[in-house]
Formats: C-alpha cells, structure tokens, sequence
C-alpha cells in the first residue's frame, strides 16, 4: 500500500486529516502510531478546529520535522534547511490547491459543489510528500 493509499485509509477509519498524513509515515519515522496519532490530534481542522492551516498540510511538516531531527539542539544551519524543505512543500502545497487554508479550501470545495475535499487531499498530500521526499533521497545519492 502506498502512502496515499494508507493516509486515505487512516481518514477512512476517522483520523483527522493531519493524523491520517502523519500515520502513512510512521513507520518510517521510528515513532509508534499510538503516539504519531496522539502528537499529530490537535492539528485537525486546521489546527484545533479554526480552520487555519489545512491539517494534511501540518501532517507533513511534521514527517519533514521527523526527517530531518537529530534528538538534540538544532544548528542554525540545521533548523534553516528544515524551514527552507517546509516552505518548498507549501509551495507546492499551494500552487496544487490554491490555498493552505483550511477555511478556503472547504470554501473552494463547497463552491465547486462538494461538501468537503479533506479526504482528498489528505491522499495527494501523502503522495507528493512521499514524491518529495524520495526527490530529496536522489538528490543525495
């Protein structure tokens, strides 16, 4: 199962869209999936419910978090090449989607006639992310 495929089903069962994100990447992060649902909870709906960033989105900065931590103080090098990777994927992000919002992208859903897009987006998210990440994999070897 790919990561889309395994985020969508996470969403499925009824993670929230970072929890879902976040769970397709778990196993490759040495994190268990009891304590990667518990961390990554409070960022649905757009943190905490106020619809702000869109959770699929902070479910990835939080694999990019776990990608790129060493388990002890970062560099300022380190913390601006962590930054430089998050704002490359919301870029992308937001030239996919047109927003990193939560509010706008249910609002763009609602008006092309959908209730919701989450599930959705919970699934390209996984797969660019995944996508980015062996892009960043090949570009060291």
């Amino acid at each position: 199962m790919n990561k889309r495929e395994k985020a969508m089903a996470f969403h499925s069962q009824g993670y929230n869209c970072a929890q879902s994100v976040f769970l397709a990447f778990c196993d490759d992060l040495s994190i268990s999936a009891v304590d990667a649902a518990r961390l990554s909870l409070p960022f649905g709906g757009g943190m905490g419910q106020m619809r702000e960033t869109c959770g699929a989105l902070t479910g990835a900065f939080m694999v990019l978090g776990m990608t790129d931590a060493a388990g002890t103080p970062p560099t300022h090098v380190e913390k601006a090449a962590c930054y430089a990777r998050v704002r490359l994927f919301a870029e992308k992000f937001h030239a996919q989607n047109g927003s990193m919002l939560c509010r706008e992208l249910l609002a763009k859903a609602q008006a092309d006639g959908r209730a919701k897009n989450c599930h959705e987006l919970v699934g390209s998210t996984a797969e660019e992310l995944e996508k980015f990440l062996n892009q960043a994999e090949d570009s060291l070897s």
